[in-house]
């Protein structure tokens, strides 16, 4: 039976290799062309990566928002971009409703919501794949990056208002919270079907009033570089950190467990934090941001990756990437989104949220050489299964789906 819909129109704030939701968004369009759809890309803001040679693209604006030389004018753009919306509406002429569909990804930093009163206003058909929490979280992450904890206060009620949590300033805050009623309006009159990366992420956002109660999961899909190579357990040898160094993220927890139990620690990334834990921790190895190549070399050395974000983590992939690669385990936060996938005492250890206590404890256990041989077999017994359900052929055939049940 002959598909309805012909093409595609993937929107993503960035052009540029930039982040794990721009990076989803550029595997969307290369898998979806290869299932032979016409695939236009339309971003928020340039540059133009060279990944995206051989797409029509479309940039809406020269730079982030908050990045503007105008700031008042960025900060009016950032609530609703008339240019934006003509630019899009532009774009959009060119197709037919009846078999075309928009894919959004991402709109809050440099597009605006100003793309889905395009689409309604022009009849289109949207899917938006839910990357981080900004539908509901007027700073995107249920996170008080004030107290750098978590935050459950129920988005934009009185207390939330109330609350400065944001990274900035309560200007900041304030100014977020006005996006979102201006957003929430614009989401209503375009009618998306909203994708969530796992029960996780749904939960965290259930009860928006967006939620109808049936949601749609679509897991990101990953693909690793050569043969898996789980190697020998017994030669392994120290622990992982890879990521942003920033507060959320908390490294630092990593490095105090670490050094608590007088055990080996590598650390790849880079970020505000760097040289103040570089030089807090010389017992530490810290490399800086690094390849696949040299990540890859780590998974096959390293005894278990270990992830510490203090904050509701959405969807990382680095806890796959290290099982697809050489089968060893993770340890990761009871709040963080890898437990989609990662089974306590199966493939990986769970541990309480930002507890350097409970992380000691984890770490210990796979100091065990019976346990931790144990857990490297029962790790590398379900990368089948994850291969699969995480391919990019299974994610091609969910998202296609998808989109012709759109006109259902």
């Amino acid at each position: 039976m002959d598909k309805r819909v012909k093409n595609v129109i993937i929107v993503d704030d960035t052009a540029d290799n930039f982040g794990g939701t721009a990076q989803i968004a550029y595997i969307t369009a290369v898998v979806l062309r290869d299932c032979g759809y016409n695939v236009v890309y339309f971003a928020g803001c340039g540059p133009i990566h060279s990944r995206l040679n051989g797409f029509k693209v479309v940039v809406a604006n020269e730079r982030p928002f908050l990045e503007s030389a105008n700031k008042v004018s960025g900060a009016i753009n950032g609530l609703h971009s008339g240019k934006t919306y003509k630019k899009f509406c532009s774009l959009l002429n060119e197709f037919n409703p009846d078999d075309t569909v928009v894919h959004v990804h991402s709109w809050t930093h440099a597009l605006s919501s100003s793309i889905f009163d395009a689409i309604a206003d022009l009849g289109f058909n949207v899917l938006v794949t839910l990357h981080e929490y900004f539908l509901v979280c007027p700073n995107g992450g249920f996170y008080d990056f004030k107290k750098h904890e978590i935050c459950h206060l129920k988005p934009c009620s009185a207390k939330c208002i109330q609350c400065n949590c944001d990274k900035r300033s309560y200007g900041q805050k304030l100014y977020r919270v006005a996006r979102i009623a201006i957003q929430n309006r614009s989401i209503r009159r375009a009618h998306p079907k909203f994708c969530y990366l796992s029960d996780f992420t749904y939960d965290i956002m259930r009860g928006s009033e967006f939620d109808d109660g049936m949601p749609c999961i679509l897991p990101n899909p990953i693909s690793v570089e050569g043969e898996f190579s789980p190697g020998i357990p017994s030669e392994k040898c120290g622990y992982l950190f890879v990521g942003r160094f920033d507060k959320e993220k908390n490294p630092e927890l990593f490095c105090r467990a670490l050094t608590s139990l007088g055990l080996p620690g590598t650390l790849c990334g880079s970020g505000p934090e760097f040289e103040r834990l570089r030089d807090a921790y010389p017992n530490l190895n810290f490399l800086g941001w690094c390849d696949k190549d040299i990540l890859a070399e780590q998974f096959k050395t390293t005894k278990a990756l270990v992830m510490t974000s203090s904050w509701y983590e959405a969807s990382p992939l680095v806890c796959l990437e290290a099982m697809l690669t050489s089968g060893i385990p993770s340890i990761v936060p009871d709040t963080c989104g890898a437990i989609a996938y990662i089974k306590d005492g199966e493939n990986g250890l769970l541990f309480k949220n930002g507890d350097v206590s409970s992380l000691c404890e984890a770490i210990s256990k796979l100091e065990d050489s019976r346990y931790y041989e144990m857990l490297c077999e029962s790790t590398s017994l379900s990368v089948p299964s994850l291969q699969e359900d995480r391919s990019y052929e299974t994610y091609a055939k969910r998202v296609i789906n998808l989109y012709e049940g759109l006109y259902v």
